[in-house]
């Protein structure tokens, strides 16, 4: 069993001194373009892809006080709006839906809803939620210095952490979880705690991202997934996910821990050390200390960041990581091993159940709407994922979902991830009802035509039918 949670850090960085050691942590769907696992993608459609926000984030919750008084909707009626769904010539007969009462758990549409579909960036939820029920939403990954005076060799000891700052973090202070720590962070704890290594005389600088047996590039994913900067190598070190510029689809380095070693030799370089040589990837010597440590951002806020933004790269990592932390390989299967357990856990049906990776873009996954509505009410039930809905965007505000359903009736009472593959459109998430009846919902459709803009009109005709649904 790896190191568990970290909770209540509020310094950037541990330091290690004298002869004390620091036992070095055994321890991001609308997916912008329509994936295709062809080896020669066809050039993608046009895509929605949410505005940037520089508006202050939204209220923690969108949806208005939950009670058991607020009349629920027919089931009659909600059925036929379902059926319309299928029936609709944007959609197809693959079209499989879900509707539950969050409140009393009572099935309002099943629609074929335990049947397994392609799921796309769904997955995230799944992922996201068995997670942090396991690990409890304060847990924390830890990215480790250790220093060896004999050989003079500072090692950057990857934790998970693929999201820090190339400089200082900003430790939560009214940003989200990217940057949260910096390597700059271990730089000057590691100038208190050893200040030999920053005297001047040569040293070498290496990574250690062996905790993570990979590959880091998942086999289901396509190339060009990587090659248009979709997603990221999964080698749980990395600064700000692996991007070579600011640009939230720009390319990736190929080897994100060695990129963010340059970065912590940087670092360590303007506090006065020599460093010698190219960073390269090795174990961290016998003997040596750990002198320094930075945690990332809570779980929590990790996953709202993926689920908000669909983060490809993050959802990956925060797999491995589930699959590290509870005793798993920290493979792809490992990683999938982890969350079906998880999900299981909480009382999630996980018959037919496949994961073949943790962000969606795997077409071999299978996930049925009942699993994901599932996930829903029993994560929002159970006490370490209670705040499942504050992680999800919100309709007409933020990320995935910010653009889609601005002025709409749905605007501000729908939160849910979206899902988008080549012929797959997901969504799954709640809504309020004009009545005020929280509601979560799934709905899959997969076999379509490649733009996906037409079942997506008609899964939102649905959802904004929902929000002002009297519908006795």
């Amino acid at each position: 069993m790896r190191r568990k949670a970290l909770a209540g850090i509020l310094v950037p960085a541990f330091v290690i001194g004298g002869a004390a050691l620091y036992a070095t942590a055994d321890a991001y769907d609308l997916v912008p373009g329509f994936i295709t696992a062809d080896p020669v993608p066809v050039a993608p459609a046009p895509f929605l892809t949410h505005a940037a926000v520089s508006a202050s984030p939204a209220p923690a919750s969108a949806v208005s006080f939950i009670g058991d008084d607020a009349p629920v909707p027919s089931a009659a009626r909600l059925e036929e709006l379902a059926r319309a769904v299928r029936d609709d010539p944007r959609t197809g007969t693959s079209t499989n839906i879900s509707v539950i009462d969050v409140v009393t758990g009572d099935v309002l549409v099943d629609l074929d809803a335990a049947d397994p579909q392609v799921p796309a960036s769904s997955t995230k939820l799944l992922t996201a939620v068995s997670a942090v029920a396991d690990l409890g939403p304060d847990f924390q990954m830890i990215t480790t210095a250790t220093w060896e005076p004999g050989e003079r060799v500072l090692t950057l000891v990857a934790g998970g952490d693929m999201m820090l700052a190339a400089g200082e973090g900003h430790h939560g202070e009214g940003e989200d979880a990217n940057g949260y720590a910096g390597v700059a962070d271990l730089a000057e704890a590691i100038a208190l705690a050893a200040p030999s290594a920053l005297d001047g005389s040569p040293i070498s600088v290496a990574v250690d991202d062996s905790a993570f047996e990979g590959p880091a590039v998942n086999p289901d994913w396509p190339q060009y997934a990587l090659d248009q900067g979709y997603i990221a190598a999964a080698t749980g070190l990395a600064v700000d996910a692996g991007r070579t510029s600011p640009e939230t689809y720009a390319s990736r380095y190929d080897d994100p821990s060695v990129a963010a070693g340059e970065d912590f030799a940087a670092a360590v370089t303007e506090l006065g050390a020599t460093v010698s040589g190219e960073v390269e990837r090795a174990a961290s010597p016998a003997g040596a200390s750990a002198v320094a440590a930075v945690p990332s951002a809570p779980l929590s806020d990790i996953v709202a960041l993926l689920l908000r933004e669909s983060d490809n790269t993050i959802a990956e990592i925060v797999a491995r990581v589930h699959a590290m932390e509870t005793g798993r390989p920290t493979t792809p299967a490992g990683a999938a091993d982890a969350t079906i357990a998880g999900l299981s856990e909480l009382g999630v049906p996980v018959e037919g159940l496949v994961l073949r990776d943790g962000a969606g873009f795997s077409e071999r996954n299978r996930i049925s709407a009942q699993q994901l509505t599932s996930t829903i009410t029993a994560g929002r039930e159970a006490p370490n994922t209670s705040e499942l809905l504050d992680w999800l965007p919100v309709g007409g505000l933020e990320g995935t979902v910010a653009a889609r359903y601005a002025e709409e009736p749905a605007a501000g009472s729908l939160r849910a991830k979206t899902g988008s593959l080549t012929g797959v459109t997901a969504l799954a998430g709640t809504v309020q009802t004009a009545d005020g009846r929280l509601l979560a919902f799934a709905m899959l459709a997969d076999g379509m035509e490649y733009n996906p803009q037409g079942p997506r009109d008609a899964f939102d005709e649905m959802v904004n039918a929902l929000a002002q649904c009297g519908c006795e």
